[in-house]
């Protein structure tokens, strides 16, 4: 009986340490704060978040063949601003966003299956800048940019060129050009009935 006491005890001290913190204003959001317990911890949380939004998607692999192409333009357009890929500097802003922004190479992206990256892209993760692109570009779309992503290993220079005149226009999305809009929800799947082959099939 004395151990669970001391247990809520415990408990109800660091609630109340932790409202005085927040509701004084003492809790440190600027993105030049020093790293705190939330960045220990929110590392964790957003994997097994990941983890586990990804289990909806049955179908993240691109079938079409210039799904890499097609990729490289949503990209440069929506994606390169944050992340760098090889080669091909982010925009100067990035420098200030906290947590950084990863480069697409990077072992913790592309040890990233194909679904996780399909949900991240799709639906995005509060707090950190990255946007949900599910709300503006089709499930298809984020296949290829998928495509691209995992892709920028192997960029040629041709693409790097590309990346960094903008050269070719953005098509329009596919809610835009009157598809039927994209699905929103975290939950939601992806379109096509079946899987294909991955140019990477470890990722599955």
């Amino acid at each position: 009986m004395r151990f669970f006491a001391g247990v809520v005890v415990t408990v109800l001290v660091g609630l109340a340490i932790g409202g005085f913190v927040f509701a004084t204003g003492r809790y440190n959001v600027a993105a030049t704060a020093p790293p705190d317990f939330t960045d220990k911890l929110a590392p964790w949380v957003l994997e097994k978040s990941i983890e586990r939004g990804a289990k909806s998607v049955t179908d993240p692999v691109s079938k079409d063949p210039n799904a890499v192409a097609l990729g490289l333009t949503h990209y440069r357009e929506n994606c390169l601003p944050c992340h760098e890929v090889p080669g091909v500097d982010a925009a100067e802003f990035h420098e200030g966003m906290n947590p950084s922004p990863p480069d697409m190479d990077a072992q913790a992206v592309q040890h990233q299956s194909d679904a996780e990256l399909f949900w991240v892209i799709k639906n995005g993760i509060r707090m950190t800048g990255m946007p949900a692109f599910g709300v503006n570009h089709n499930d298809d779309e984020i296949r290829h940019i998928v495509a691209f992503v995992r892709h920028v290993t192997q960029l040629t220079d041709a693409e790097r060129q590309a990346l960094k005149s903008g050269a070719g226009e953005e098509h329009h999305h596919g809610a835009e050009a009157g598809e039927e809009a994209p699905s929103r929800g975290a939950g939601s799947t992806a379109a096509s009935p079946s899987p294909a082959a991955s140019a990477s099939p470890h990722h599955h």
